[in-house]
């Protein structure tokens, strides 16, 4: 009697304090904005089979690593009934109790050596090898590791032993029954609330694409960008607290992996530790502005916000469905602008370039524009046409960019379409949302979508996947837009659906294709480029990031305008150490589908005086086969 009275203490007390913890770690959702999506709750719940279950994004980079994860992981799942009986046993009383010896008992013990075998290695790793990504000491995973193999442990011992004696099978239960108790008193207070919260963040994880920044704001909205803890939204605070604080952000980190300050894993973990002290987000957002918790720029610096090339790479790295681009960096960009906090020595040049007519972040006059279109002899779009060909800041400025729209040219006629394009374009705004300037980016897609309304198109085609994604994600936020029914693709896309249309000479040649981020990683397109150039012969040569784990260029999250010189870093720069991966290949032919990446690659080629190795748009490689 007085072992279930003190069972009963213990289970109640923990639970409760584990309900008690959990509840205030997530009590600012209840004021927060719902963002949670349920649409497409079949999709999002084989995600999770996927990556939660099968431990898919666990076990793609760090094999070993996430091998031992599994174990762990799965072998909690094996024992879950073993738990359960024990539990079970402490509220009807021992004498009721009988050893474990069924077949379930065998595959129980089974796991629970491969549970030890996972602990013990992820144990060697983190408090051994130390790597860098895992950060310095954790008390936290100190303390489970050991909870988890006095648990393993003493199943073993009571399966093993077939007729234990009366009053060490006794200490034993209690042993096992302590430490199971034990993780609830932990896990709320560590990272390992990612055990629970971890497959709901990937459930509502929107999308396998780069996650969407929020809605374009209205005119009188005096307040949007993230600059104080009440905007966090019910899926940022998820994202936060389902940290793992694995480092596998930090590890694929472009910016971080060339020496920069900036740490993806670090932003998550100080907004966080913001939440964590911050009063309730319902009291701060009732009292308004006055109740400011904290500041954007006082989380996460500056310096480190400009860093990031949004290209993605950290979400698909990410094992628990963190967001980290859109609904986080690139919202702490926007807070900084909103409020005139920025400081960056390049940023105001872009935004008055962009604010000024043609509307462009390169500076360029329109003439220049003019002057492609009279000496292609572009034709100008017609509603009665078939498809408008949107050229983008890269083709419409951009040498080698215009080259490109010069092979479109002979590609679209070759397979007897009807095209056409704007007479005048102007900026979609991509580079101006990415750097935080939210009014600007809606006054250019205002402008961009006025032209589009108007010329009747309904079908889009473009070579920057940049514009694509504004074009296809961002603009879909514009309920004006959405109602146009636009159809938009990226050219290598509307390339590989017109190959049986081509008649083109296959010339075996081996090639080395370099996936842009905003194309696979933000559109999930990497077939597409593939069977084009192998329809064109191409002997495809993968680097060694490739598809969606592909590594960035430099240019994105509006680098190529704010960059330049100071790309130089310790670790070299991102577009030179892409150029180096690549060019490992073998090939001396490199196929991109991105201006942006085309200009970072041939800058990379001439520092590393390459003058062997070509940068050619998939579009220029398949013209170049034509009759």
């Amino acid at each position: 009697m007085l072992e279930r009275v003190a069972f009963l203490i213990l289970a109640a007390s923990s639970v409760g304090y584990f309900a008690w913890m959990t509840s205030r770690r997530l009590a600012a959702m209840g004021a927060a904005r719902n963002d949670l999506g349920w649409g497409n709750w079949p999709g999002r719940a084989a995600r999770v089979f996927r990556e939660v279950l099968l431990q898919q994004r666990v076990l793609a980079r760090r094999p070993l690593a996430g091998l031992l994860h599994a174990l762990v992981m799965w072998g909690f799942f094996a024992f879950a009934w073993v738990s359960l009986e024990h539990l079970w046993w402490g509220l009807v009383g021992l004498d009721q109790a009988r050893p474990i010896t069924s077949w379930y008992g065998s595959f129980a013990g089974f796991w629970a050596c491969a549970v030890l075998v996972g602990i013990v290695g992820l144990a060697f790793r983190r408090f051994v090898l130390r790597p860098r990504a895992l950060g310095g000491f954790s008390g936290g995973s100190a303390v489970v590791s050991a909870l988890i193999v006095v648990l393993m442990a003493t199943y073993l011992a009571d399966w093993l032993a077939l007729d234990p004696p009366e009053p060490a099978w006794r200490w034993n239960w209690a042993l096992h029954t302590a430490a199971l108790l034990g993780m609830l008193w932990v896990i709320p207070n560590s990272k390992h609330l990612h055990l629970f919260l971890g497959p709901v963040a990937v459930f509502f994880r929107r999308g396998d694409t780069i996650s969407p920044t929020r809605a374009l704001v209205e005119e009188d909205d005096e307040d949007f960008g993230l600059m104080r803890l009440s905007d966090l939204t019910r899926k940022d605070i998820l994202d936060v607290n389902a940290c793992v604080e694995c480092g596998r952000c930090t590890d694929v980190c472009p910016a971080h992996q060339s020496g920069g300050t900036l740490n993806p894993k670090q932003v998550i973990l100080q907004l966080q530790r913001g939440l964590l002290q911050s009063p309730n987000l319902a009291e701060a957002r009732a009292a308004g502005p006055a109740s400011e918790v904290a500041e954007g720029k006082a989380w996460v610096s500056e310096e480190d916000l400009y860093q990031c090339f949004a290209c993605g790479a950290c979400e698909q790295a990410c094992p628990v469905g963190i967001e980290h681009v859109g609904a986080k960096i690139l919202d702490l960009r926007r807070g900084l602008v909103s409020e005139g906090r920025t400081e960056h020595p390049k940023l105001n040049d872009l935004f008055q370039q962009m604010e000024r007519a043609p509307h462009n972040g390169w500076g360029a006059s329109q003439q220049l524009r003019r002057k492609l279109l009279e000496e292609a002899g572009l034709p100008a779009y017609e509603a009665s046409k078939d498809w408008l060909l949107w050229l983008g800041c890269g083709c419409n400025y951009d040498p080698h960019g215009q080259q490109v729209v010069r092979s479109m040219q002979r590609l679209l006629d070759a397979a007897g379409l009807s095209w056409g394009v704007l007479p005048s374009e102007t900026c979609c705004g991509e580079p101006a949302r990415r750097a935080g300037n939210e009014y600007l980016a809606m006054e250019l897609s205002e402008k961009a979508i006025d032209a589009i309304e108007s010329s009747g198109a309904r079908n889009i085609v473009t070579c920057d996947p940049h514009c694509c994604r504004m074009l296809d994600a961002d603009y879909r936020q514009n309920p004006r837009y959405r109602e146009l029914g636009v159809r938009v693709v990226h050219h290598t896309e509307l390339l590989s659906e017109l190959l049986p249309r081509l008649a083109l000479h296959n010339v075996d040649e081996p090639v080395a294709y370099h996936d842009p981020c905003w194309l696979a990683r933000g559109r999930g397109v990497t077939d597409a480029p593939r069977a084009a150039l192998e329809a064109a012969g191409a002997d495809l040569l993968e680097p060694a990031a490739h598809g969606r784990e592909t590594s960035c260029c430099g240019a994105g999250g509006a680098q190529l305008y704010l960059a330049d010189d100071k790309r130089e870093a310790p670790g070299g720069r991102v577009n030179d150490r892409r150029f180096e991966q690549i060019t490992a290949s073998g090939a001396k032919t490199v196929a991109v589908a991105c201006p942006y990446c085309q200009i970072m690659l041939s800058d990379a080629a001439g520092r590393a005086q390459r003058a062997d190795v070509r940068i050619v748009d998939v579009a220029e490689l398949l013209a170049s086969r034509l009759p």
